[in-house]
């Protein structure tokens, strides 16, 4: 059987935290404007939390 699954990009989440107020926020970064709305579906998902 032939593999037709090919990578297409990355969409990176980074964690990050304010030292002052010791929160944390997210910098999502998708490498392909094909992965946009991926990015996006994270990034409204992580703004619950």
């Amino acid at each position: 059987m032939e593999n037709n699954i090919e990578e297409c990009g990355h969409v990176v989440v980074s964690v990050l935290k304010d030292s002052k107020t010791g929160f944390n926020f997210f910098k999502i970064k998708a490498d392909n404007e094909d992965l946009l709305p991926i990015s996006y579906v994270i990034e409204d998902t992580l703004k619950l939390y």
